[in-house]
């Protein structure tokens, strides 16, 4: 759905009043779409498996411990929308171990939990496996843009909407979306009471679903959200990432 068809809609709704206030916080976002019956190519956007680094790339970790990968997106597959997103490159992200039943574990808000590997051109790759551990299924990914809308009040200041409208407007912001999983618009979760978004400097990145297939359970089968500050993401430095799940 374009920004035109969503305005359009809401005139025709019960919250039709509140059009101006939604026109303002339309933020593009990217609809993500899982194929885990295709074959992951060289340098192409997946989620789990084994990612594709410089040949002779040294597999990150953090103290002694290996991160997990979680998957890679390459940017030249993305049509262009209303952000500071990359035209070309290849960004891979991993995950530190969240299981508090193991050592060294970190919890999804802590930092160094996500680490992302940002590679410019996508030449002279090789695909790399974590030392010591099987590769995991891997589902490759496509793209498709729309738009978003703020997932609940604690996202907002001055949030205009009544008690008994809110079932309307969840309605509205889940019709936005193909899928759970996305990149750029407002972060969405199962649990939580209060805004992940780490400030004001910072946007959503990556809205990820909890996936059995992947082996993903982001706090006991929750979402998980990775954000990034505007001024890196402009930059192309995804060297700083925070998260939250829930």
């Amino acid at each position: 759905m374009n920004r035109n068809e969503f305005l359009k809609m809401i005139e025709q709704s019960d919250i039709a009043n509140h059009k101006e206030y939604l026109r303002q916080v339309l933020r593009p976002a990217i609809d993500i779409h899982k194929d885990k019956d295709a074959e992951p190519q060289l340098g192409c956007s997946r989620f789990g498996g084994a990612p594709d680094l410089p040949v002779g790339s040294e597999w990150p970790t953090y103290g002694m411990r290996p991160y997990r990968f979680l998957g890679q997106i390459n940017f030249a597959e993305i049509t262009p929308i209303e952000a500071s997103l990359p035209s070309k490159g290849l960004l891979s992200l991993f995950v530190a171990n969240d299981n508090p039943d193991e050592d060294d574990y970190l919890e999804a808000f802590e930092d160094g939990y996500i680490h992302g590997i940002y590679i410019p051109e996508s030449v002279n790759l090789e695909t790399i496996s974590q030392p010591n551990s099987d590769v995991g299924k891997a589902a490759t990914i496509k793209f498709s843009t729309t738009i978003d809308i703020p997932y609940d009040e604690y996202q907002m200041k001055d949030w205009p909407f009544r008690e008994d409208q809110n079932e309307l407007y969840t309605e509205i912001r889940d019709s936005l979306h193909n899928s759970s999983d996305y990149l750029f618009g407002y972060p969405s979760h199962y649990t939580l009471a209060y805004d992940p978004t780490p400030g004001a400097e910072w946007i959503s990145l990556l809205t990820i679903d909890s996936d059995d297939d992947l082996e993903w359970c982001w706090h006991d089968g929750d979402k998980l959200m990775i954000f990034i500050e505007k001024e890196r993401l402009k930059n192309l430095d995804f060297t700083r990432l925070k998260s939250d799940a829930g």
